[in-house]
């Protein structure tokens, strides 16, 4: 056997190598970009719901068309028809009682997560005031959001309150 025949098989062993190695390289690139891709839509989401959850908690009888109007334009799909329909029964109810509502987050949580979909578990605190001189009172409620990308956007597409 010559030097030369010796050789190749040393040759293509360490190409092949190279070859898996390369590859694997590639696929784990891929497998860490899907990750923080999936990572900071989450982030995105969770920041969104947080916000989403104070302005569906705040509201101010005397300012309810804009109030309403803000949840509105954070919602989509079956949610945001849900919800144009519960606001126009809450409106009456809430005028009468000269009702304001301040919200706060208190805790936030992601329960899963992808690209295009993330489902958001909210604690919060809704100090409520009327006008009938009584004293505030709070409502802690637990809330599950599923946001939606739309767009650029993340929109609540179902909304639990519990």
């Amino acid at each position: 056997m010559t030097e030369k025949t010796a050789s190749r098989p040393v040759v293509l062993g360490i190409a092949a190598g190279l070859v898996v190695a390369l590859a694997a390289a590639v696929v784990l690139g891929v497998l860490l970009y899907r990750r923080a891709a999936t990572e900071r839509a989450g982030n995105e989401a969770l920041a969104t719901a947080r916000a989403y959850a104070v302005t569906v908690t705040t509201y101010d009888y005397q300012n309810l068309d804009r109030d309403f109007a803000n949840v509105l334009d954070g919602a989509t799909g079956d949610f945001k028809d849900q919800y144009a329909g519960a606001s126009q029964t809450l409106r009456p109810l809430i005028v009468q009682a000269k009702a304001t509502g301040k919200g706060t987050v208190l805790d936030a949580a992601i329960k899963s997560e992808n690209t295009d979909q993330v489902e958001v578990l909210l604690f919060t605190d809704v100090q409520i005031t009327g006008g009938d001189g009584a004293p505030p009172r709070t409502e802690r409620d637990r809330m599950s959001m599923t946001m939606t990308r739309v767009d650029d956007r993340w929109l609540v597409s179902k909304m639990e309150v519990s």
